[in-house]
């Protein structure tokens, strides 16, 4: 008896042992994954967040009807600055004119100026999004990354705000239902 309680004991002792570091191994691992998840959909998220702040930006001070109109206004103004600098000097009308048109062309190669360094800016934060779906592309979730997908595929008429809209609510509830933790046998067997 003392031999069998010596093999056995010290046995039975390893496989509880072993049996506790698996499952320790698997819930720390599974913590990891939960956390890098997060960061992985937060840094999206964000991302995308400052994209569109910069294309709402880009309508509000380039692209509306009123921006529009008072470029011209100030165009024009320049144009008949100009032209009333050198008429004053004594230059003939069409000199004039000619140099108004030369201080509007000016106003608005700086203007264009100034819209393409703000179209040129949205370009980091492209490549922020892209690096930061890369790995939720890959995620073992298929509906994780069909939602980053999505939020791509969103990007590309970043105007439409409804798309945008369902794009990111269809994958952060992707991220939540990864998220939420798995239930154990004992409760899916119970439920069933």
């Amino acid at each position: 008896m003392d031999m069998l309680k010596d093999f056995v004991m010290p046995v039975i002792t390893a496989l509880l042992a072993w049996w506790l570091t698996s499952v320790t191994h698997k819930r720390v691992a599974r913590a990891a994954a939960t956390a890098g998840l997060e960061s992985q959909a937060d840094s999206l998220l964000v991302s995308v967040s400052q994209l569109r702040a910069s294309a709402a930006a880009g309508r509000v001070l380039w692209d509306s009807p009123a921006e529009r109109g008072r470029t011209f206004l100030l165009a024009a103004l320049h144009a008949a600055g100009g032209a009333a600098v050198t008429r004053m000097a004594g230059r003939s009308d069409r000199l004039s004119g000619l140099a108004g048109l030369g201080q509007a062309a000016r106003f608005l190669a700086e203007e264009r100026r100034h819209g393409k360094t703000a179209s040129a800016s949205v370009l980091p934060q492209s490549a922020a999004i892209l690096a930061a779906a890369a790995p939720l592309l890959r995620h073992e979730d298929p509906a994780v990354a069909a939602g980053a997908q999505g939020v791509l595929e969103a990007i590309g008429d970043i105007e439409n705000d409804e798309q945008f809209d369902r794009a990111l609510r269809r994958f952060n509830d992707a991220v939540r239902t990864a998220l939420q933790p798995r239930r154990r046998w004992w409760h899916r067997r119970r439920s069933a």
